[in-house]
């Protein structure tokens, strides 16, 4: 359990931090890369929390604590910052989505990953479907497809159509890099591009795209 609090409060730390740099119109990798340079810098990235260790057995120890008559802020602020991760990307990519949109229009977004890790198929308290819930309440039409989940498991649990493959997914106005499994890190510029339109959006959530040479025909926001 403190295991497991440990790394949730370090990713809270570093998710802060990232609403800080957006907010710098600066990218949290790029910091964290000239971080790396001092030898004792604990490597934490930015994203979404979920699954069965980290989003939930912190809960168990602040439950104990309250119990015992004491209060464990830092367990729950860590919690609060990283349950709130998939509203505040929602927020970010409908922000900059809507930029030269008609009032009221909403985008058509492809979301790339569902389950709560890279290279798994566990779909276990996804905070990704969060995130997607989000961006439908804005007023976007979301599509959805993960390269390990099971389509079945997907619509038995959150009522989701994922799509079965990439094949004629095209003219999307943003494309979000919600999971990054090996495939999707492995796309190419060609690959990617081909899912959006001129002009369109890539919503690179996980950094798994910087090393790609995106140019100005399409718009790009990174954690």
């Amino acid at each position: 359990v403190i295991e497991n609090a440990q790394r949730d409060i370090n990713i809270a730390f570093i998710n802060e931090v990232s609403m800080i740099f957006s907010h710098m119109g600066i990218r949290t990798h790029d910091v964290l890369a000239a971080a790396a340079t001092k030898w004792n810098f604990l490597d934490f990235k930015p994203g979404l929390v979920g699954g069965h260790c980290i989003g939930i057995d912190p809960f168990y120890l602040a439950h104990l604590a309250r119990e015992l008559g004491h209060d464990p802020e830092v367990i729950l602020a860590g919690r609060r910052i990283n349950d709130g991760m998939a509203q505040f990307m929602a927020r970010q990519i409908n922000a900059k989505v809507r930029k030269g949109k008609l009032a009221g229009d909403g985008a058509r977004i492809l979301v790339l990953g569902l389950v709560f890790k890279e290279n798994v198929r566990d779909l276990r308290n996804s905070k990704a479907v969060d995130m997607i819930a989000a961006l439908k309440a804005l007023g976007h039409s979301v599509d959805v497809h993960d390269a390990m989940a099971d389509l079945d498991e997907a619509r038995a649990m959150f009522s989701l159509e994922l799509l079965p493959r990439l094949d004629g997914a095209v003219g999307y106005d943003c494309v979000v890099g919600a999971v990054a499994h090996a495939s999707y890190i492995a796309f190419s510029l060609r690959t990617l591009t081909s899912l959006i339109r001129p002009g369109g959006l890539i919503a690179d959530l996980k950094g798994m795209w910087r090393h790609l040479e995106i140019g100005d025909e399409y718009r790009r926001w990174e954690l």
